[in-house]
């Protein structure tokens, strides 16, 4: 939800930077027509990300069609609706026989302007992948200003070499993953040394509270039973549309990678209308994980699981990592569960 506000946020600041750049750069009647098509470059841009999923994964879709509007396409999507961006950008421009150098020079102030801005919010309000977001941000700022300088801005070989450039550096960046992605600790969430003890608790750093509850074949199950493998806690209902829209992806993804991680979705039983509910959904779904029944509904608060889906990330050593609302889709759980030993 964050980094869906702070894109917002960039975004929106970028339209700033380029209004008033056109306004002190470019003509009056070129100004509307070149912040329309850019506006309308980004809502279509946005459309096909989402609706990039219908392409990416159709049986999954067929599985879940609520995914389309819990998800979208992921890294593949997005170079998806960048794409389509800028396909439809350049092609409404050369329509309107706006020339290719003020074409090109808008569309990199907006877009490097945009990055800059995302990475370094990033940078300050979440504390993890810091250099990822550091070396991002620079970049994209200095070639944002790259793009406004006189001697480079006035020359097409100029702002055409900044955009080969650009395009390979976030291309190596994004792909390669060879920018070290650092995550800011809690020093709670080491693993005790000596006399050293980490407090039991639900917060990111705390040791994961043990339960011991029964799933819906009957079988008893501990948490702490699962020490050495990596777990996804997730708190659901039969009930709740992003549950409905999170499992299929879920699935999948224990179907991939069952040998080192462990998903337990524990049903908040007490909110269910009839527990045949519970295996209808399970059959249908054909979930294989195991399903925990929360009958009296302790665990739920225990874990202050107050809006669902509500998931735990907890690593080999039974520490709470990472606490999400909301659903996840296969992409998400990946990377979380790859960032923890």
């Amino acid at each position: 939800m964050m980094k869906w506000i702070v894109l917002g946020i960039s975004i929106l600041i970028g339209f700033i930077i380029l209004k008033l750049w056109l306004l002190r750069s470019q003509r009056n009647e070129l100004v509307k027509k070149l912040f329309d098509i850019v506006s309308n470059s980004v809502f279509l841009g946005f459309l096909i990300w989402k609706g990039s999923l219908l392409l990416l994964e159709p049986k999954l879709i067929v599985k879940s069609p609520l995914s389309l509007l819990y998800f979208t396409g992921g890294d593949k999507g997005l170079i998806l609706g960048i794409l389509g961006s800028y396909i439809y950008f350049f092609c409404k421009t050369m329509k309107l026989n706006i020339s290719f150098f003020i074409t090109l020079q808008t569309k990199l102030i907006f877009s490097f302007s945009v990055l800059s801005v995302y990475h370094f919010l990033l940078l300050f309000l979440i504390n993890e992948n810091i250099l990822f977001h550091l070396f991002v941000g620079l970049l994209s700022l200095l070639l944002y200003i790259l793009s406004l300088t006189r001697k480079v801005s006035s020359s097409k070989n100029g702002l055409l070499i900044i955009s080969l450039a650009g395009l390979l550096a976030f291309g190596i960046v994004y792909s390669s993953g060879k920018i070290p992605k650092v995550k800011m600790e809690n020093t709670a969430s080491t693993m005790p040394t000596g006399e050293e003890k980490i407090k039991i608790g639900v917060q990111e750093g705390n040791k994961a509270p043990d339960f011991q509850m029964k799933s819906i074949d009957g079988e008893e199950l501990k948490l702490s039973e699962l020490r050495g493998k990596k777990v996804i806690l997730n708190f659901w209902a039969t009930w709740c549309p992003p549950c409905k829209a999170e499992m299929p992806h879920m699935q999948d993804f224990y179907e991939e990678q069952n040998k080192i991680v462990e998903i337990l979705a524990v049903n908040l039983t007490t909110s269910e209308k009839n527990i045949k509910n519970i295996e209808k959904f399970i059959k249908d779904n054909h979930l294989t994980f195991p399903v925990l029944l929360d009958q009296e509904g302790e665990i739920e608060d225990r874990y202050q699981a107050i809006t669902i889906p509500t998931s735990y990330v907890i690593d080999s050593h039974g520490i709470i990592r990472n606490k999400i609302i909301g659903p996840m889709d296969g992409e998400m759980m990946t990377e979380l569960i790859n960032n923890i030993d």
